[in-house]
């Protein structure tokens, strides 16, 4: 019985390790006037892909499902700048500045910082992405786990509660941009 609880308590930690956990950023909404709270495991992420079309086609994210251990969105927006505390985010940066995470992303302009970390499975696969974004009044995250190809973040983009991911991609236009270079052109 000693052996067993023994072996226990070491895997206790290694379990810990495998995921975050997103309670820990419960503190960052506490002054937010919206929130979004999204958390699917791999059982929700199933059930959700039911009730997508049954497209099978080369953009059909229902093959890459099976290989999703879960997702997890938070968003919250304030009313004003400084209701939330920056250092809140800390437990979920030291978790992905682990050996086996790698930030490929890291842009800081005045109040605004956007980071995206992935976790490589070896080859062309990866374990999970994370995209972490802080605004003066708005922060968002995204955690994606599971097997996953690079061109299948594109086929989440704006599916089962996924912001828009715009990969590979130059800057989006404003309608405004748009108008001018409509009529510069007719």
């Amino acid at each position: 019985m000693k052996k067993t609880l023994f072996l226990l308590a070491l895997a206790v930690p290694l379990l810990a390790q495998e995921g975050f956990d997103f309670k820990t950023l419960d503190k960052l909404g506490v002054n937010a006037k919206n929130k979004t709270n999204i958390t699917l495991d791999s059982d929700m992420i199933r059930l959700a892909a039911g009730f997508m079309s049954k497209d099978s086609g080369p953009n059909s994210i229902k093959p890459l499902v099976d290989n999703l251990k879960g997702i997890y969105i938070r968003s919250w927006e304030f009313a004003k700048e400084g209701q939330y505390n920056e250092a809140d985010l800390e437990p979920l940066r030291a978790w992905l500045k682990q050996a086996k995470w790698n930030r490929i992303v890291e842009s800081r302009e005045d109040n605004q910082s956007s980071e995206v970390y992935l976790l490589r499975n070896g080859g062309d696969r990866l374990g999970g992405v994370a995209v972490v974004a802080a605004e003066a009044k708005e922060v968002t995250i995204v955690y994606i786990s599971g097997d996953l190809k690079p061109e299948d973040i594109a086929k989440l983009s704006g599916n089962m509660g996924i912001p828009e991911i715009h990969m590979n991609q130059g800057p989006k236009k404003t309608d405004k941009k748009k108008e001018d270079d409509e009529q510069q052109g007719q």
